[in-house]
């Protein structure tokens, strides 16, 4: 699914400050404000935009943050990651080839930084890590790049295979919906209306 120039000026702006409203970002690119509101409820239904969070610098709160390399055998990935991933200290969690596991992790203190290392030490299934602290934050931006050309893959809603030429667009009680073709527009609609008209019936 390509994106046309409006899309993305709107996108740009979002990551530029996600505070803005929807009325000065449509009087910056030169469009309606509803143009904008229907975009971004697209974005949001196709789940490109994952959230509206804030973000706070937390050198200035005088917290601690590295960055780890924890290595493991690869069938123990998945669990590893897992434990990793219900920590509130780690920030950010990242899987790469060769059964390696990077991370950013936020601690309050030396001393939760060094309960944090005791709790993946007791962790049999990780074989090594090592960690650095960051003391400088030089360039931290959004993983995405706008740039033309930019292609966003779509499953669609009905047979959920990936949609490689323009979508079948279709709008349901208010909604976009996104279809790969005519046949499954068809039978998307009217899977929603028995869904829709069993929900009544309850």
């Amino acid at each position: 699914m390509l994106f046309d120039s409006t899309d993305l000026k709107i996108l740009e702006l979002l990551q530029e400050d996600n505070r803005m409203s929807f009325r000065e970002i449509a009087k910056r690119i030169n469009v309606t404000t509803p143009t904008v509101i229907s975009r971004v409820a697209v974005f949001k239904e196709l789940k490109l935009i994952e959230s509206f969070g804030i973000k706070l610098n937390a050198e200035l709160l005088n917290e601690i943050t590295i960055l780890m390399q924890i290595e493991c055998k690869p069938s123990d990935i998945g669990k590893i990651m897992k434990r990793l991933k219900e920590k509130d200290q780690v920030r950010e969690l990242y899987c790469t080839d060769g059964a390696r596991i990077f991370s950013k992790v936020t601690v309050g203190s030396i001393a939760d930084l060094r309960v944090f290392l005791q709790q993946l030490s007791d962790l049999e299934e990780i074989t090594t890590f090592k960690y650095s602290t960051i003391t400088e934050t030089v360039k931290e931006l959004p993983r995405a790049i706008i740039h033309d050309g930019l292609n966003l893959t779509v499953n669609c809603y009905y047979c959920r295979k990936p949609i490689l030429e323009k979508p079948v667009k279709i709008k349901l009680d208010g909604k976009d919906h996104f279809l790969c073709c005519n046949v499954c527009a068809s039978h998307y609609k009217e899977k929603y209306a028995k869904l829709k008209e069993k929900a009544k019936k309850k």
